[in-house]
């Protein structure tokens, strides 16, 4: 069974670890109050996106923007429910399709003229990777030049994004009849349909093919999965050298190291929290097929038992925080937080520690201290841009310290 997967939309990988700043894995959706007076439009993009279903016009102008014609099902279960395939053949490098909802595919129709922030390509001449055999594993990535720390190496698109609602409101084969439509409006199914698979109970290779590979998403503020058809060639490792960047604006990802990559290495990234102990980190892998043999996994008994110590040690503190904040004890919520920072650094754990120093700007921001809690709300963002979370914006602070108010 291949490793080369990603895991179920429940998992959201490294970034339920990270503070919520100009990016994050949902999709800010924007929100159209009121459409300009017809005399004032004098372009489409200024007009709200119409909601577009079956029952649009004949003409492909009439489902602008998408290339095919919405095929839609309302809900047995919940007739209020409609969902409906929208599909873009041209969009990214095979093309588009979403399963959802007609207000959610129009809020987010303007994405699609959307890419990364600062652009979608990689600003390197060389190829930085090859997607290879990696026996047992399947296929992997391997670095094919030096991929320095906090470089953007990868991008990709998202190919196929899925309600999470949707399989539970369908009849299982009208659910696997709107898979297989929307994978087979893309440009290059087979890019889709060729990916690993991994699970047992899974009927339709699609449902497969999502379930093993996709990750978390929140699109007009429901639940999605997201599926990049690169990314998802990448191996899983506890303590991985990358990780995944996403974009508040558009469908696109990129991939970042976390540490200099030499070629000839293999490429990881974690698929599951990463300040889990072992044992529990082996048990959420086991959904994907595998024990994992990581550097982490495999070191010695006297490792492991620190590690977990201290992965534990995180966990019962980290309580111990929302417990002082409860009762109002800031001077124990403080000393938590600051113990919690030095085991995420001995754990050499970097999310962690920019949502730490999150963490010790706002309790520090509650005591009334402003200065100590600009100092750590600095220090997050450093983090934070220092690892290739981010990029430099000087909006970034004061939008943070902002947020400690609301």
């Amino acid at each position: 069974m291949k490793h080369s997967q990603y895991g179920p939309a429940a998992v959201s990988l490294l970034l339920g670890q990270l503070p919520v700043l100009a990016e994050d894995t949902g999709i800010a959706t924007k929100h159209c109050l009121i459409d300009p007076p017809h005399a004032l439009r004098h372009d489409g993009q200024f007009r709200c996106p119409p909601v577009i279903d079956e029952s649009i016009g004949s003409h492909p102008v009439d489902w602008s923007p998408w290339t095919h014609q919405p095929e839609c099902v309302i809900s047995e279960k919940d007739p209020s429910l409609k969902y409906c395939v929208y599909s873009n053949s041209r969009h990214g490098y095979q093309g588009i399709s979403l399963i959802t909802k007609p207000k959610t595919a129009a809020d987010s129709a303007n994405m699609l003229d959307e890419e990364f922030p600062g652009g979608h390509s990689i600003n390197s001449t060389t190829p930085s990777y090859a997607i290879v055999d990696i026996p047992p594993k399947g296929k992997g990535v391997m670095a094919t030049r030096r991929i320095s720390r906090a470089e953007a190496f990868m991008s990709d698109w998202a190919t196929l994004v899925l309600d999470l609602s949707f399989p539970k409101a369908m009849q299982r084969q009208v659910g696997y009849q709107f898979l297989h439509l929307a994978a087979e409006q893309l440009s290059d199914p087979d890019k889709v349909l060729g990916l690993g698979r991994s699970s047992t109970k899974a009927v339709d290779i699609v449902e497969d093919i999502l379930g093993t590979n996709s990750f978390s998403y929140t699109l007009g503020g429901d639940s999605h999965m997201a599926l990049y058809p690169e990314v998802a060639r990448i191996n899983h490792a506890c303590k991985p050298n990358a990780f995944v960047r996403f974009s508040a604006t558009s469908f696109d990802v990129k991939v970042v190291a976390f540490r200099d990559i030499e070629i000839g290495e293999e490429i990881t990234i974690s698929y599951i929290p990463m300040n889990l102990p072992r044992e529990k980190r082996q048990r959420d892998l086991r959904r994907w097929g595998f024990e994992c043999t990581c550097s982490l996994c495999t070191a010695s008994k006297t490792e492991i038992a620190a590690s977990d110590y201290r992965r534990e040690k995180i966990a019962s503190l980290q309580e111990d925080v929302l417990k002082a904040i409860d009762e109002l004890d800031g001077t124990t919520a403080v000393r938590a937080a600051h113990e919690i920072l030095t085991l995420v650094k001995a754990e050499d754990i970097p999310t962690m520690v920019a949502s730490q120093y999150e963490v010790l700007a706002r309790l520090f921001w509650k005591a009334g201290d402003t200065e100590t809690a600009t100092q750590y709300a600095q220090q997050s963002l450093d983090t934070l841009i220092d690892l290739g979370y981010i990029d430099y914006s000087a909006d970034d602070l004061p939008l943070l310290l902002k947020d400690f108010t609301t």
